[in-house]
């Protein structure tokens, strides 16, 4: 989700009142669930509680202002609260100025209509199969058991033919996390900036978050495709995984009425296999990058390792030397100091500018500048 624009901040502010619905902030900060007039349904059936946004509560400078430090003694469940968002029209980033003296026997009613982009998505409705996707043979052969007319392979799926497909097949399962956005590139990007927020320590969320979104949409396509296949290869989604197959399959089996194919699943194994394994070594690269252009090589070299990058590692090392390839100003450095470049040297230069380009459209479209 997005956070505060530095550099305009105060020009985009929307303000709200709302209900707080949870107090008692695990990580001792001080927040609250608040159910938001005009933006989440007061029906705790269509929005739980567990879907509302934490909330950041303004507090004196008394306060210590660090985690376990700031409680916002006094504020009840029920409490009518004022604020403003932090994020502007995103309304994701809420927080909390003070709150208004009411009769909690008395009701607001709100008759307009709900802002349906700040209400998060819960994952389990996250289909990963959408009308407009490409036909693929696979679904083809499906719709034929089923017993629906076939469409030609790589043409677009309609409403009828999604809902079909996806019944059983590819949810999400048990899987608890929410989506942002209303494409799948949105969502990937503020997911993944939201969990690098979280961790803290990469210097730059958005730009890396972007990286891994630019280099996405050339490994599975503009739409982020979960069910992306190449033609001779048996790789799979939207980070295209091949020898790691396995191990998105083993993650989505641990989690019940999971599927492998499902966006809100693929997401998750990103953050899983930062966090575990070989791409440990990825994480730890991020940490030490600064920039959108180092991100972006960082995710391609040593995540996505495509077939440019691996013509090239072949050549020259450059993976097994990536600490020091980095530190001598990456791709773009190899072949200012390179005279006879190699047509492996080339290709990869080619294939990391496009990405690079592409991160940084993702970066200008869903980022904070």
């Amino acid at each position: 989700m997005r956070t505060i624009n530095t550099e305009f901040y105060g020009d985009d502010s929307r303000w709200f009142i709302g209900v707080v619905s949870q107090i008692g902030d695990i990580r001792n900060l001080g927040r609250v669930r608040v159910r938001i007039f005009g933006i989440h349904n007061e029906d705790t059936a269509k929005v739980k509680i567990s879907d509302l946004p934490w909330a950041s509560v303004v507090v004196p400078v008394t306060q210590g202002g660090v985690s376990g430090s700031t409680m916002p003694d006094g504020i009840q469940v029920g409490a009518q609260v004022y604020g403003i968002f932090l994020d502007g029209k995103h309304s994701q980033s809420p927080l909390i100025l003070g709150s208004i003296p009411h009769d909690s026997g008395l009701r607001v009613v709100v008759d307009e209509p709900i802002d349906s982009f700040a209400v998060p998505k819960p994952s389990k409705s996250e289909s990963s199969i959408k009308v407009g996707d490409k036909v693929t043979q696979q679904e083809v052969n499906k719709l034929e058991i089923i017993g629906e007319p076939t469409p030609d392979v790589g043409t677009s799926i309609n409403a009828r033919q999604a809902q079909l497909l996806d019944e059983g097949a590819s949810g999400s399962g048990d899987l608890n996390i929410n989506l942002i956005g209303s494409t799948r590139q949105e969502q990937a990007f503020n997911y993944l900036k939201s969990y690098f927020e979280t961790r803290g320590n990469i210097g730059d969320p958005g730009s890396c978050a972007a990286a891994f979104v630019g280099n996405f949409i050339h490994e599975s396509g503009h739409t982020l495709d979960p069910k992306a296949r190449p033609p001779r290869e048996p790789a799979v989604g939207i980070a295209q995984w091949n020898s790691r197959q396995p191990e998105l399959k083993a993650f989505a089996n641990s989690i019940p009425g999971a599927n492998y194919l499902n966006f809100s699943v693929q997401l998750a194994f990103v953050v899983y296999e930062l966090e575990n394994k070989q791409s440990k070594r990825t994480y730890s690269r991020l940490v030490t990058s600064s920039t959108i252009l180092e991100y972006t090589e960082v995710v391609m070299a040593l995540y996505e390792t495509p077939s440019t990058a691996y013509n090239y590692h072949k050549e020259s090392s450059f993976i097994s030397n990536y600490n020091l390839h980095a530190r001598n100003g990456g791709i773009r450095g190899a072949v200012s100091r390179t005279s006879k470049q190699s047509s492996a040297l080339l290709a990869y230069s080619a294939a990391f500018e496009k990405r690079l380009v592409s991160a940084k459209e993702v970066s200008k479209k869903f980022g904070d500048a």
